[in-house]
């Protein structure tokens, strides 16, 4: 990683990521608005009367809104309303209860409020959602998550954590019964805070200083400043990572396949190391989950991929990742690529114009315009090298216009069809690992498979061209540019990394004599 060599521009980066995520993170006057709101249906909910009940309700916020991860969401390309999440557990014994009663219980009891009523949208598959439109346009979404307590004890789980698992209520879709579910939102909230509880001690006084300066109306001291509003790099970094996700993946094919915000959260969590700034932790936690292998951040065992929930091991995030044919694996590898070039972009900005180009493009319009107009004047990449924080090439670098790459052997006629490249490297002891096109550099003497993934009727054959660029290969007399056929089942090939820098492979799909479809150069970097 280069992350920790790179010059002044990434304290630049690190101004902007933060300033990104402090334009997406909710004002402290809104905050306070919507505590006012969840305090006022709580207060309402602790005064129902609940058969079996054996003692007062148990409300608190979970989610985003007590993580301190929350930003405003997209829909439809949109901004959209605040998603606050609370939980309402009733103290009643599974046992001597049902899902159907304790998510009735709940319906009923905000139905009997004249306001409620009003605001209560359809009933969902896990809560019930009160809609407020607020005066200042920016409303709230305020889902009641009804629930029972359910203490369950896991090996190598903190008791304190795991025993404040309760029994959320889940409606089938197939005939609207009820089952119940596992949840446990405050030990996962506590979990969350010992990640980054060091950094948030040392950062919580001087932050709660500067929002009561800067919201006098709001808190009568220092004190009154909720824990809740202090952001430590983590956080920050969370918030960044979910907006880019957002907008990266809104007019996608396979935007329903976007990484879900708990895995997030998750991996982010794990990664982190009381890293000082969003910058470093963003970057840390990519390289990271690139490495899920030997960080184990992410497990993949007899082709099942695994991210546990750190307070109930038995509930795997990535189980739907595991579905026939699910495009959620590829969708997330995408987004951390995504990234990594998006963030290679922003380091590299060298005039206001790039600059606001990158961040609208990873952040959205809005934001990326305000936040770009107060950089014009400190652009991370003005007169500096092109470099890139996560050993790749950075795109103004890439070239491809070698003397010893060979000419396509064949006419190439646009067509309707298309190929694309898919690669995994094989290192001794670890399984298959699929990375993409200009991923960070691989070590060498690693085995490489390359597969071709075409759309073209047979007969056809695949070759492929093989490019290596570098002071190495030139020193060893071998340099390579030209074409090789296919290694098993007509569209594979295989290599190995020997010399360092940057290659790249190509396949070209045969027809009739004919290149009918090229999948474009592949980049491979090597240490």
């Amino acid at each position: 990683m280069n992350y920790k060599m790179i010059d002044n521009r990434t304290l630049i980066v690190n101004s902007i990521l933060e300033q990104i995520a402090e334009e997406l993170d909710i004002p402290p006057s809104k905050y306070q608005q919507a505590v006012d709101r969840y305090q006022a249906v709580g207060r309402w909910l602790e005064g129902g009367d609940y058969p079996g009940s054996t003692g007062t309700p148990k409300i608190y916020p979970q989610g985003s809104f007590r993580l301190g991860t929350v930003v405003r969401p997209i829909r439809e390309g949109k901004e959209c309303d605040y998603d606050i999440d609370l939980s309402c557990e009733l103290i009643i014994p599974k046992e001597r209860t049902t899902p159907q009663d304790i998510r009735h219980f709940i319906g009923n009891r905000l139905k009997e409020h004249g306001k409620y009523k009003k605001l209560l949208d359809d009933e969902g598959r896990r809560c019930w959602t009160l809609l407020y439109a607020e005066e200042d346009g920016t409303g709230f979404h305020l889902d009641v998550l009804p629930c029972v307590p359910d203490p369950s004890i896991f090996d190598n789980v903190d008791q304190q954590l795991s025993l404040q698992s309760a029994a959320l209520t889940d409606r089938r879709e197939s005939d609207n019964g009820y089952d119940w579910g596992f949840t446990n939102p405050a030990g996962y909230a506590d979990w969350f805070a010992q990640r980054q509880r060091v950094v948030f001690s040392r950062t919580a006084s001087l932050r709660k200083d500067q929002i009561f300066r800067e919201n006098p109306t709001i808190y009568a001291s220092v004190d009154d400043v909720p824990d809740q509003l202090v952001r430590t790099p983590l956080q920050r970094a969370i918030q960044v990572l979910k907006r880019h996700r957002d907008i990266r993946f809104a007019d996608q094919k396979n935007s329903s396949d976007r990484p879900i915000s708990i895995i997030i959260n998750t991996l982010a969590a794990l990664a982190y190391q009381q890293e000082p700034d969003a910058y470093t932790t963003l970057a840390n936690f990519l390289d990271r989950v690139q490495r899920y292998q030997e960080t184990e951040l992410i497990r993949c065992e007899d082709d099942e991929w695994i991210i546990a929930n750190p307070v109930n091991p038995n509930e795997n995030f990535a189980d739907r990742w595991n579905d026939p044919g699910s495009g959620r694996p590829d969708a997330f590898f995408q987004w951390i690529n995504w990234l990594q070039e998006d963030i290679d972009e922003i380091l590299n900005a060298s005039t206001s114009f790039e600059l606001e180009r990158s961040l609208q493009g990873a952040f959205g319009d809005s934001v990326g315009k305000r936040v770009a107009g107060s950089f014009s004047s400190s652009l991370p990449g003005r007169q500096l090298p092109a470099v890139s924080a996560f050993g790749r090439v950075a795109k103004q670098l890439l070239r491809f216009d070698f003397a010893h790459r060979q000419a396509p052997k064949w006419h190439v006629q646009p067509t309707r069809y298309t190929a694309k490249v898919r690669a995994k490297y094989l290192r001794n002891g670890f399984r298959p690992t699929a990375f993409r096109s200009n991923a960070p550099a691989l070590p060498k003497h690693v085995d490489l498979v390359f597969e071709a993934e075409v759309d073209v009727p047979k007969p056809y054959t695949v070759y492929w061209q093989v490019v290596n660029t570098g002071q190495e290969a030139i020193r060893a007399n071998c340099l390579r540019g030209d074409f090789y056929d296919s290694n098993k089942a007509g569209k594979t090939r295989e290599e190995r990394t020997e010399y360092s820098g940057m290659h790249w492979v190509e396949c070209f799909v045969v027809k009739n004599d004919v290149c009918v479809a090229r999948s474009g150069e592949f980049v491979v970097n090597i240490l």
